[in-house]
This record gives structure tokens, C-alpha cells and sequence, in this order.
């Protein structure tokens, strides 16, 4: 720990909490400066942003540690947020993690958990800028895979080569498809993990890691029992941290079927691209989503649409591009052109898109594509 920096931390104290036996832990790091707070003290002109880390020490779930939480939140809405509580239930659990938690550790902590925790925030503070990409498939044979592959390639090739790293983490556990494509397939047993969510750390995350030889970093799982796992939603959301944390630039690959961690992650990523195809039922849920994730993330949040596999046709398309326009009103729209001869030429070879033709078609309107949305962060 010795070239660690000094920490800036403030420990608050929920309802009804003591934190005598954390204090002691804290005091023990020469390299931490903390202030203990109480709910009272609480206050708007309470300056938590000036902290590099929060501890919230609470006495259980109940509706004023949550009302609590959320009054911390409101006053410090972006700052690494350490939760420790006695053993929750599943379901509080998942009502903890939507405060968009840095770490939960159940009482009674050990100093090294807590110590890895409040410099795990510490970094995490520092990579705020750090960007994640969700991209979505609305219905099955959307494509949204293989964009995704594709997407995380041009990043790592074309736009941040020498701007930090590219990850793309595949959360379709169900088929683990990303690592097919591009034949990296993991054998890493996730299973050995999912009892135990807090190991998930930098160290861990490096371990399971892969690199494609264009520069980009793989997670590719195929874990179906993840979707069923009592642990699962907490450990993919910890995953998501860590990997976010890794990496400047993160694109997600996310199913079209429900999970119970999608809103969390449609709630917590900076882009948003839809991927779709021009049928009707396709439409009707991709329009649906579209509703979905401006109620999460209110109306000005910029969804994306994408219709893949599009076909410039003599005499126009069965839906043609001004009747999207009216179906989808203010949603930006976005087309990226048939490309079958590439695709299946490099799925039946494992290699991303640009490996086979580095110029075509399809990869010049991605690569115009990702140059319009928001990749990078607004300065100001």
C-alpha cells in the first residue's frame, strides 16, 4: 500500500448505526483522512463531492436507511458509494444496488476487504470520465452481436488507439457468442465466482480478461446458468463496475430477452444503440424499448436507433425511411447497409469484419456512425 495516495473519505452513519469498529479500521491507515457524519448532519451544505470515497454505514434496509440512501445520493449523485449493512436478502439487495452502490460489505468487515473496497472507489473516482456502450438487439438475428464486435474493433483500430483501452464485454451469457466470433472462447469458469460476488476487483478482472490481437479487450461467457444464479445479478453488476473501471472505452453486447439486471444497465450507461431490422414486429419492439428507456432515463436522453441489414431498393422499401420517422418521432435514426458475403465470411473464419474487407460498406457507415454519437466526454 505504500504508493497509494492519501484518501479523502467521509463515513456516515445511517439510523440507528454505530461505527465505532470501522472507525478503528479506517484509523489504522495512515493514508486515510476521514470525518464521521450522522443522518442530522446532513444537510445541502454538507460538501461530500470534496471526498474521494463515502462509506454508508447502515443499520439494515428498512425504509429510512433507504430514504437515507437516497438523501445521500441526492447531495453526492456520482461519488463511489461503500455500503456496509448486517447480511441483506436477496431482494434488499437488489433495491441496495439501485443507488448504483460501488461496494456492498456485510458487517462485520475485515480490514482488508475494506481497504480494497476504499481504494477500488478511490480509482474508481479517478475513471469517471471512463465511457460504456450498451449495445442492444430488440429481437433475435437482429445483428446486434456482430456490431458490437465490429464497434469495439473500429474503436480500438480507428478512434482510440493511442486514447486508452477498448473492452467489449458480451452479457449474453446464454451463448457467450462474442467469443465464437472472433474464436476467442473462454474456458474460465464463472461458477467458481458466483458464490462469492466481492472478489470481483482490478486483479480479477484482469485474470479473466482477453486480447484480440486488434487491440481490443474480450469478456465472453457462456454461462447460461448466470441468468438463474441467486448471485448472478450482483455479480454481473460488479463485473460491469470493474470492467468500466478498467477500460476508458467499454461497448456492451446485450440480448433481446429480459434479464433482471438490464433496466440497472440501461439506467447507468452513457450510449444507448438499438439494433434492429425492417419488419413490423421488430419495430413494434424496438418502439416499445424506445418508451422503456425514456422513462429510465427521461425524455432528452439520446437513444439511438439502428436498422441493420438495410437494402437500398429501385423502387423503395416496404416501410420506407419517412414512415420511421413518423413512427419514431425526435429518435435519431441510423441505417447500416446488407452485408452477408462479410459477415458470414468472418464469423466462418473467427475474425472481426475488418479482417476480411477493411474498407467495405458496412464498416464505413459504422465507423460514420460511432463518429456521431458521444463516444467521449463533453468537456463542460
Amino acid at each position: 500500500m505504500s504508493n497509494q495516495p492519501n484518501v479523502q473519505l467521509k463515513l456516515v452513519n445511517g439510523p440507528g448505526a454505530v461505527s465505532t469498529d470501522l472507525e478503528t479500521l479506517i484509523t489504522a491507515n495512515r493514508r486515510i483522512k476521514f470525518s464521521a457524519l450522522a443522518d442530522e448532519d446532513l444537510t445541502q451544505g454538507t460538501h461530500l463531492s470534496k471526498a474521494d470515497v463515502l462509506i454508508a454505514n447502515l443499520s439494515g434496509m428498512d425504509e429510512d436507511n433507504v430514504d437515507f440512501i437516497n438523501k445521500i445520493r441526492s447531495l453526492a449523485p456520482d461519488m463511489p458509494l461503500i455500503v456496509t449493512t448486517p447480511p441483506l436478502s436477496p431482494q434488499e439487495m437488489r433495491v441496495l444496488f439501485k443507488f448504483n452502490v460501488l461496494d456492498w460489505l456485510p458487517a462485520p468487515v475485515g480490514p482488508d476487504e475494506l481497504m480494497d473496497s476504499i481504494f477500488k472507489g478511490v480509482r474508481a473516482r479517478k475513471s469517471h470520465s471512463n465511457r460504456v456502450h450498451a449495445v442492444v438487439s430488440t429481437v433475435g438475428g437482429a445483428g446486434a452481436t456482430t456490431m458490437a464486435v465490429s464497434m469495439a474493433d473500429l474503436a480500438a483500430t480507428k478512434l482510440f488507439s493511442k486514447k486508452g483501452s477498448v473492452a467489449l464485454f458480451d452479457l449474453d451469457f446464454s451463448t457467450g457468442n462474442c467469443g465464437y466470433v472472433v474464436n476467442m472462447v473462454s474456458n474460465f469458469n464463472l461458477a467458481n465466482v458466483v458464490s462469492t460476488p466481492r472478489r470481483v476487483d482490478g486483479e480479477f478482472i484482469r485474470v479473466i480478461q482477453q486480447r484480440h490481437e486488434h487491440g481490443f479487450y474480450l469478456y465472453s461467457f457462456k454461462r447460461p446458468e448466470l441468468n438463474t444464479e441467486l448471485n448472478g445479478y450482483e455479480l454481473v453488476l460488479r463485473m460491469l463496475d470493474a470492467v468500466s473501471a478498467e477500460h476508458e472505452q467499454v461497448f456492451l453486447d446485450i440480448p433481446y430477452y429480459e434479464t433482471e439486471w438490464k433496466d440497472d444497465v440501461f439506467a447507468a450507461v452513457n450510449t444507448l444503440t438499438l439494433v434492429t431490422v425492417l419488419n413490423l414486429p421488430a419495430i413494434k419492439h424496438t418502439l416499445e424499448l424506445v418508451d422503456r428507456i425514456k422513462q429510465l432515463r427521461g425524455s432528452d436522453f439520446p437513444v439511438q436507433v439502428v436498422f441493420n441489414k438495410w437494402e437500398t431498393k429501385l423502387l423503395g422499401q416496404r416501410i420506407g425511411s419517412r414512415r420511421l420517422k413518423e413512427l419514431f418521432g425526435d429518435t435519431p435514426l441510423h441505417y447500416i447497409p446488407q452485408a452477408n458475403s462479410l459477415i458470414g465470411e468472418s464469423i466462418d473464419r473467427g475474425v472481426p469484419p475488418s479482417a476480411v474487407s477493411a474498407h467495405s460498406k458496412y464498416l464505413r457507415s459504422l465507423l460514420h456512425y460511432l463518429k456521431q454519437i458521444e463516444l467521449e466526454e463533453v468537456a463542460g
